[in-house]
């Protein structure tokens, strides 16, 4: 008895999953109410269920607004919006088939995408004594190295150091990575070292000069006060007589 009933249960319940599935609806139907209505085209969506004796009113997507597939919504899909804000322009317009499809600004790369970008970021910039080693893309940031040895780089390609004396040239300061080698011509050396030497010796001629005046002035003052005291004593002694 046991055996029967549980065989019978097994029997019921096959037999209600082939009905179900005799009567799931199709992939050109969706299901609404019990019942399967053919779907509407991309670019459409239902205006009206079907019934028994009409099939499914079907009517354009408005503007800004699309399906692009074929379905049975009663309203479409709003079109997507690429915000500035988010680094984002449009790439390829919304459509009443087709939603609007976002890419990066000029300088960004998409940082969150799926099968449209949301958002965008800036590409980085390459510090000085760094250089570009691979450009940014719309997908993928710009990606920086540090120039070698001997050269230097403001952030975009490296050079080498100036060879001072391969130009015949003396070296004032040597380059670094962000840098050139600073160079002066040996003839331009040469005149300011004998400028300096110049008024070196200008300098100390003039304190001589100087000090010699001074010496000179003071002995004919000495002279002038000597000359007045032997006058004063002439006139002292012919006053006693």
């Amino acid at each position: 008895m046991s055996i029967f009933y549980t065989q019978s249960t097994f029997l019921t319940l096959l037999f209600v999953n082939i009905v179900l599935c005799v009567a799931a609806c199709n992939n050109a139907e969706y299901e609404i109410n019990g019942r399967c209505c053919p779907k509407c085209l991309p670019g459409k969506r239902v205006y009206r269920h079907c019934d028994e004796f009409n099939s499914t009113t079907c009517e354009s997507c408005h503007i800004r607004t699309y399906t692009d597939l074929p379905n049975g919504f009663t309203e479409c899909l709003p079109c997507s919006v690429c915000d500035t804000s988010n680094g984002l322009r449009v790439k390829q317009a919304c459509t009443v088939t087709s939603d609007t499809v976002c890419g990066p600004l000029p300088g960004y790369y998409c940082i969150d995408s799926l099968y449209n970008c949301k958002r965008a970021k800036k590409h980085s910039s390459c510090s000085p004594g760094l250089y570009i080693k691979q450009t940014g893309t719309e997908f993928r940031d710009t990606v920086c190295d540090h120039c070698p040895a001997g050269s230097y780089s403001d952030g975009t390609l490296c050079k080498l150091h100036t060879d001072c004396e391969s130009l015949d040239k003396t070296t004032i300061s040597e380059g670094t990575d962000t840098t050139d080698a600073e160079c002066r011509d040996r003839s331009s050396l040469l005149t300011v070292t004998l400028c300096v030497c110049l008024g070196v010796c200008l300098l100390i001629f003039t304190v001589k000069a100087v000090i010699i005046v001074k010496k000179k002035n003071e002995k004919n003052n000495f002279k002038i006060v000597k000359s007045v005291a032997t006058q004063d004593l002439y006139k002292c002694q012919a006053n006693v007589s």
